[in-house]
């Protein structure tokens, strides 16, 4: 051990000062939308969320608990950071390895500095840890098949996918990289614990039906756009340099991988690139998104520079070159000296004064904010004060859609938000966000809880044309619901029409069915009268609850509607 360290000592001294480094800009940076999300994860502890699984939340938590600021938010994510950039180290055949370079490399490449090794608390952090740990302990099973190799890989295993679901794409592509690998009995020794220790997130989500898996699969299709796929490829070579991302892309991806690791890395790195690129055809990827493979980046680049002195050279030169761009963004994200976009600027800067100026308009009143997740856990960060999106369809499901906080609200005085001050009865507040349009409500209510389901699977009509369907609404809550109490906000059934041309079109049903009560568990069936597009074509008809000032919620899915001319039906 301590030859190990004696050895080391530069690399560790990198990544003390890395460290260090990432906990002073915790410190001095405000909070992250995402991250406020996450820490609103970490009041509530479970085994899992709408959108990842739970280790952020768990990190967070641990942080927080130390430091009850943004520092003791980011404090796991940026140790983590540091021995990530460790174990990539150790995965570097020794007679390869050049400090100065490798420490360069490492400044230089943006992505390290938030997502793969950064201080930013977000769920690819301690995915990348525990995959780089992932590739360290599977060389060594590689070489030796040892019964201890195997339960400490199905430990990590375990951990890498609490930490976010990419996981699967990694363990995927390792063995398809050889699948030989199945072959030993230690290899569904790893498949035991793994799944043993992950059982109680697949308990969460059994209880919670497969929330996230429907939102991942399923709820985050959008239509094709050919821009998509540029800017993933723009944003990929951005995110790994800015300057020395396409020499590193290059490095990587040319090199030829010798034994069964390097095969293994180069599947990863392949097939991590590859699989977003094809799911930039049905959605806006995320720049960060590969950041799990940033660590096999680094190890096959490393190898790809034995005896490329020319490459070396100029991997340097643009290293170089990276640094001043890399620091003045460091330095933006404390203070506001850059003239960039306003909706930029909020992201990084003045949230406590926003949060704190809602307050004081507020009080103790809970705010209802709408379609922004970001905006209810930014406010409950700065302020402690509780707060709620109120998601329509306009936008998607989140955390909050989970959590009993709409069922808490109810029949409560609250400040309920909106998107614009178009009508005479909302107020504004002037905010250094710019204008914050709101209601004040005696007796708030929202509904989103129920399902709304339509129980037809396909419906035709004519243009124009009345027709009805049958719906199912049900309480799956354990608390009754009541639709008939007086509130300010008294539930409307409502149907909105989707299709290519149509973002959205709501409308009121015209003859509302006299709703009462609906107990734990309880279902009423009712057919509803709705009125057909004055247009022919193929539809998406969705029946959810809204009100007099708030648009149709998110109660269920939609169904296909085919509205024929009177001609042709």
């Amino acid at each position: 051990m301590r030859e190990h360290l004696r050895n080391n000592k530069g690399i560790l001294l990198f990544c003390l000062a890395w460290f260090f480094l990432n906990l002073i800009q915790a410190f001095f940076t405000e909070i992250i939308d995402d991250e406020a999300y996450y820490w609103l994860y970490s009041r509530f502890p479970a085994w899992g969320y709408f959108d990842h699984p739970p280790m952020v939340a768990f990190l967070i938590k641990l942080g927080y608990g130390i430091f009850p600021n943004e520092m003791g938010v980011r404090f796991f994510s940026s140790l983590l950071g540091a021995g990530t950039i460790y174990i990539t180290w150790l995965m570097i055949p020794e007679r390869l390895r050049d400090l100065r370079l490798f420490m360069l490399t490492v400044f230089a490449i943006s992505l390290m500095h938030l997502n793969v090794a950064g201080f930013v608390a977000l769920p690819d952090t301690p995915l990348v840890f525990f995959a780089a740990l992932f590739f360290l302990v599977l060389r060594r099973y590689l070489e030796e098949d040892r019964i201890g190799q195997a339960l400490l890989l199905g430990v990590i295993v375990a951990l890498m996918m609490y930490s976010k679901y990419h996981a699967l794409l990694i363990l995927f592509f390792t063995i398809l990289s050889d699948w030989k690998l199945i072959t030993r009995k230690s290899f569904w020794l790893i498949v035991a614990v793994a799944v043993i220790m992950y059982i109680p997130h697949i308990l969460w989500q059994i209880k919670n039906d497969f929330v996230s898996f429907q939102y991942h699969l399923v709820g985050r299709n959008d239509p094709f756009q050919p821009r998509q796929i540029l800017e993933y490829l723009g944003n990929q070579i951005l995110v790994t340099g800015p300057f020395v991302g396409v020499i590193l892309l290059y490095l990587g991806f040319t090199r030829k991988a010798a034994g069964s690791f390097e095969r293994m890395l180069k599947f990863n790195l392949i097939g991590f690139f590859g699989f977003f690129l094809l799911s930039s055809v049905r959605g806006h990827v995320e720049p960060h998104w590969t950041a799990a493979v940033f660590p096999p980046l680094i190890i096959l680049a490393f190898l790809n520079l034995d005896g490329r002195t020319q490459i070396r050279k100029w991997l340097r030169i643009l290293g170089f070159a990276s640094i001043p761009a890399i620091l003045l963004i460091r330095v933006y994200l404390v203070w506001n000296i850059l003239p960039l976009p306003d909706h930029v600027t909020r992201m990084f800067h003045d949230k406590d004064k926003w949060s704190v100026q809602i307050e004081e308009l507020a009080g103790d009143r809970p705010v209802v904010f709408m379609n922004r997740f970001q905006n209810p856990s930014v406010y409950w960060f700065y302020t402690g004060k509780t707060a709620f999106t109120r998601n329509n369809i306009l936008y998607r499901r989140n955390q909050f859609d989970v959590w009993p906080l709409e069922e808490q609200l109810e029949g409560k005085r609250v400040v309920l938000s909106r998107w614009s001050s178009g009508r005479d009865s909302v107020k504004v507040l002037e905010t250094v966000h710019g204008d914050f349009p709101y209601y004040e409500i005696d007796r708030y209510c929202s509904f989103n809880r129920l399902r709304i389901k339509i129980l037809e699977d396909e419906i035709e009509s004519v243009t124009d044309g009345e027709y009805s369907v049958k719906v199912s609404i049900t309480n799956p809550t354990s608390v009754k619901v009541c639709l008939d109490c007086e509130c300010d906000l008294p539930p409307l059934l409502m149907y909105t029409y989707y299709s290519e041309d149509i973002r959205f079109r709501s409308s009121t049903v015209e003859s509302q069915p006299e709703l009462g009560s609906l107990e734990p568990g309880e279902e009423i069936l009712l057919d509803v009268p709705l009125i057909a597009p004055e247009d022919p074509g193929i539809y998406s008809l969705n029946v959810s609850l809204g009100s007099a000032i708030l648009l149709p919620g998110i109660n269920g899915g939609s169904v296909e509607l085919t509205v024929n001319s009177p001609g042709d039906h």
